[in-house]
């Protein structure tokens, strides 16, 4: 519960320091950066330390491949019929497609459920959004946007993605340890990423716009924040998925949009001002709904 305080505080912290300009207006990006570049990746060094690597394990990363594959579906569909415009079925399908299992999903499963079961959100977030974000959703939306991708840049994007590089050192020091001194300091600068990643959410959330599109947000919201995680757990019940590890892939799958994939759409400007929408409304949403889930397992 303590760390369940943290998360509150830092979120609305964030949105005070907005609120009464006490920040520049680019200060996310700055922590965002932080969180990316040191805190990210020194958590997932410290949580695959001590993760048995078996199948059960990784099984977890296939929810973000499931998730997006459907909602791409779904909403390529309502383009078909007329719903929605290309760069709206685009903004969503990076929004409510993608959970935000890293900035605020490995917070509230420590928050929720303890640190021993970080380890599975590093593995969701790493292997699963990751590595869809980077093979599959980058150059599916530019082949949708403008009919053509390049597997060169986004293959160079991964490669040098800081976690990712964290990623490939955490199996390396499974079979070369490095003196103790590495670990404590990776310790104290994963500890950062709770109150800096939720400060940074904080400071984005903005309420303009969300009137203008309230049919977009019902319905990517929706599917995100409550037809996602159903359909992960009647998907991982269905195949007799370990009972104390789905509970944990059902709660990543419930978390809101993820901030990043938010980002590659406005720079791509595929309806910047749903996006925004989407982050500001869904991820507080996310922190009430998460609650839910984990009455639903109780």
């Amino acid at each position: 519960m303590p760390l369940l305080y943290l998360i509150a505080v830092s979120f609305f912290a964030g949105v005070l320091l907005r609120r009464f300009k006490r920040m520049p207006e680019n200060a996310h990006v700055v922590l965002n950066n932080f969180v990316i570049d040191i805190a990210l990746p020194a958590l997932v060094i410290k949580s695959l330390r001590v993760i048995p690597f078996t199948k059960t394990y990784f099984a977890a990363a296939l929810m973000p491949w499931l998730v997006f594959a459907v909602a791409a579906i779904l909403l390529l569909l309502l383009e078909r019929f007329g719903v929605f415009k290309r760069t709206t079925t685009l903004a969503l399908m990076l929004t409510a497609g993608l959970a935000n299992t890293s900035f605020v999903g490995i917070p509230v499963i420590e928050a929720l459920y303890g640190k021993q079961y970080i380890p599975v959100g590093v593995i969701i977030d790493q292997l699963g959004t990751f590595f869809v974000v980077a093979i599959v959703v980058i150059p599916l939306v530019d082949f949708l946007r403008i009919g053509e991708f390049s597997l060169k840049n986004s293959l160079k994007s991964m490669l040098f993605f800081p976690p990712f590089i964290a990623l490939v050192l955490a199996f390396v020091f499974q079979i070369w340890r490095p003196i103790e001194t590495v670990y404590v300091v990776i310790d104290r600068l994963a500890d950062t990423l709770a109150p800096i990643a939720l400060l940074s959410v904080g400071l984005q959330w903005q309420s303009g716009h969300v009137k203008n599109f309230g049919k977009e947000l019902t319905i990517g919201l929706t599917y995100k924040l409550l037809l996602a995680p159903l359909l992960v757990y009647f998907v991982y019940s269905a195949f007799n998925y370990h009972p104390d590890l789905k509970k944990i892939v059902v709660l990543e799958a419930a978390m809101g949009p993820m901030i990043t994939g938010g980002i590659i759409a406005m720079q791509k400007n595929l309806n910047p001002q749903l996006v925004a929408a989407m982050l500001s409304i869904g991820i507080p949403i996310s922190l009430v709904t998460s609650l839910a889930v984990k009455l639903f397992f109780r």
